[in-house]
């Protein structure tokens, strides 16, 4: 931002218009985000792509507006991958597996087609943003021309009202009319019509019926244009997000089998490949692909994925309540005193405390493999694969105390704030319906105190007096009677304002347009608040059509990250210690059978080490168990964060409150799961004993 000296040198005579236009341009000429200054970094290199491709790029950097050039995303993409592929070959150099090597040498490519894809995709989600504030601009449009019929007037409302790629061109528009650049406001918004139709062909559309307002000499001609344009890219909106939700679906759903399914029904194969492959598998890479690549890599698609979903979700606004808690905070209330406690200290307090069983378990592990020999090293893994209380409290500790802070974290900084998120968005949802209400008796000739006063009423007839629009359409004629304010007033002062009591973003808007069409007559009030509770329906229409379509996929997650998942889990990581002790059992039956015959079936060893290569090399079931764990509380985090922005687009409050309620119910499964499981497979392994103890001979 410039600093308050430069602006002071701005020639003072100059309008606040061409003031904020001349800060907007110079702030649009910094790099606004990590892309941005990458590629202007790189453009000192000066690597220029090739013709076929640079017609391609400049077109993805114009319809993305980032402020690159193909020159520097070009550049950008040569040396992230040049810089990936030299800390590839440096790993590569010093690791020995196959698989590893493979993964790293993979990195270069994605990183180069991911900064290079980068403006196309942008280009793609910023298309699809558009579709929301298309909606708006026509909207207020229309209720500025139903107001003061002039097409240039609608042009500064509405862009004044949105904020997006659209607002910013019909700013730039307006600019150049002023300027003179251009005669007439239609010759100024021709220049960006070719790059809207790319972006949105039906606000074009929209655009130009409303053009006939101008022509139009009847005031019912002019209300049948204003209605036809909005009821017109309604309805093109709505038939586009339903055919987008549907492909979208797919996509979701395949990410879902081949990302999520998939992955955990091979977690079934870990145990086995930790001790039959060990010398072709690592079992520590494998463990590092499931705990880290795995996790970043679906973490990476779902939020492309969500990015390109339709923006007809209305995310509720709580930032500017009195009670919220400050970020990173959550209130502790004891009798009548409040506290704000930081959540941070308090999660890590807990981890630390929960974990330090766990830790101090694996440190003294660690040691004691360390420098030991081979013999020795075989009797204490074979103690790690004993199902006693040692080993399970180590384990569950290092998963609890990694689940259970990670769920306070979220359930501290989400629970006093979804209450706030709830009761605004429970009044958002029923606002339409006030407005329709408000609106029919504002169009009979009402005035608003009259009109406030029946829709009060209607509500009591209906029952619905509990209702959060009944507290406040009673808090607003309650300060027009009592106080004798204005109908502006009475919504936006200060201290008793009607807004301050229900901080909405979304009916802050809308009241700022009633507010100002309550200058003009009650009529024309109501005809605006109808036309807004049009608008607010088409939008509950188009959002409920996506949760439809996407139904299936939605109670999927839901049983997965809650259920099924934990529980698989939890079984596979039970299975590694019942696999491993069944084959100690018949090797040590085999080893007593060769005693009692005086020969030897296998050359070199025993059953155990013939079918294992060596019992040394096994990994610890402990840290097996550790490994699972892990995963299980990352992949509910991930389902939790794709669920949520399924059903409430990028809503934080939302998401961290879904994640904390998945997460406990998780973590819950698993551990009872891990426990039974146990028992259960140690009743087995004992009955298959007659009794006995599993480790009795030497193996």
């Amino acid at each position: 931002m410039p600093k308050l000296a430069e602006v002071d040198k701005i020639d003072k005579r100059l309008s606040k218009e061409y003031i904020n236009f001349l800060l907007e341009e110079r702030k649009s000429k910094e790099a606004r985000n990590w892309y941005e200054k990458l590629c202007k970094f790189s453009e000192i290199l000066g690597i220029e792509p090739p013709s076929s491709l640079k017609e391609n790029l400049e077109k993805n950097i114009a319809f993305s507006s980032l402020n690159a050039t193909p020159k520097g995303v070009f550049s950008a993409s040569i040396i992230v991958f040049l810089v990936f592929t030299l800390f590839s070959l440096t790993f590569v150099l010093f690791l020995k597996s196959t698989t590893i090597m493979i993964l790293l040498l993979i990195l270069p490519i994605a990183a180069f087609y991911y900064i290079y894809t980068y403006p196309a995709f942008n280009a793609h989600v910023l298309k699809v943003q558009t579709g929301d504030e298309a909606i708006k601009i026509i909207l207020y449009m229309i209720i500025y021309l139903k107001l003061n019929p002039t097409f240039e007037g609608a042009i500064i409302y509405a862009s004044g009202h949105t904020k997006g790629p659209l607002s910013d061109d019909i700013k730039k528009a307006l600019w150049d009319l002023q300027t003179g650049k251009h005669k007439t406001i239609e010759e100024a918004l021709s220049v960006y019509i070719p790059k809207w139709v790319i972006w949105n062909e039906d606000f074009v559309r929209a655009l130009s019926l409303l053009y006939g307002v101008l022509i139009e000499p009847t005031e019912e001609g002019r209300e049948n244009i204003l209605k036809k344009s909005l009821d017109f890219l309604l309805t093109n909106t709505h038939n586009k997000m339903k055919s987008y939700v549907e492909n979208i679906s797919g996509s979701i759903t395949i990410l879902h089998i081949m990302g999520i399914l998939l992955p955990v029904m091979g977690l079934i194969m870990f145990p086995l490949i930790s001790m039959f492959l060990q010398d072709s598998v690592n079992p520590a890479v494998m463990a590092v692909g499931y705990i880290i690549v795995l996790p970043i890599l679906l973490y990476f698609f779902i939020i492309r994925i969500l990015m390109k979903r339709p923006s007809a979700f209305m995310v509720p606004d709580v930032s500017k309540h009195p009670d919220l808690p400050k970020k990173g905070k959550f209130y502790l209330y004891l009798g009548k005193n409040k506290y704000e406690l930081p959540v941070l200290p308090v999660v890590l307090i807990v981890g630390l405390l929960i974990s330090y069983y766990g830790f101090n378990h694996f440190t003294m592990l660690y040691s004691e493999l360390r420098g030991a020999s081979i013999d020795l090293k075989e009797d204490i893994l074979k103690k790690e694969a004993s199902i006693n209380i040692e080993n399970v409290a180590s384990s569950i500790s290092i998963t609890l105390g990694l689940g259970i802070p990670v769920y306070l974290y979220f359930y501290l900084n989400s629970f006093q704030k979804i209450k706030i998120r709830n009761d605004i968005k429970n009044i958002e949802s029923e606002f339409q319906i006030g407005l329709f209400s408000l609106g029919n008796y504002l169009s009979e000739g009402y005035p608003i105190e009259k009109a406030v006063e029946k829709s009060l009423d209607e509500y009591e007839k209906l029952g619905m007096s509990k209702r959060p629009m009944y507290a406040f359409f009673q808090k607003l004629l309650k300060n027009i009677q009592n106080t004798g304010m204005t109908f502006k007033k009475a919504i936006f002062d200060k201290t008793l304002g009607v807004i301050t009591f229900f901080p909405s973003v979304l009916i802050e808007e809308i009241m700022n347009v009633l507010s100002s069409a309550s200058e003009k007559s009650s009529i024309v009030l109501g005809k605006v608040a109808k036309t807004i509770g049009e608008y607010m329906e088409n939008l509950n229409s188009i959002e409920a059509k996506i949760r439809e379509l996407l139904e299936d996929v939605r109670s999927g997650l839901r049983m997965q990250g809650g259920f099924v998942i934990p529980l698989v889990c939890a079984i596979v990581a039970a299975l590694g210690i019942f696999i491993l002790n069944t084959l100690v059992i018949i090797s040590c039956e085999i080893k007593k059978m060769e005693q009692a015959f005086g020969f030897s079936l296998f050359e070199g060893g025993d059953l155990i080490n013939n079918l294992i290569g060596s019992f040394s090399k096994v990994m610890p079931m402990t840290v097996l168990q550790v490994i699972v764990g892990v995963y299980t509380i990352e992949i509910v985090i991930i389902i939790s964060i794709l669920l949520n922005g399924i059903e409430n687009g990028f809503d934080p409050v939302s998401r961290d409150y879904l994640i904390a309620e998945t997460l406990i119910k998780a973590i819950i499964i698993y551990t009872l799961g891990l426990i039974i499981c146990l028992f259960v497979f140690n009743n087995m392994l004992v009955s298959l004993t007659q009794g006995g103890q599993i480790f009795t001979c030497t193996v």
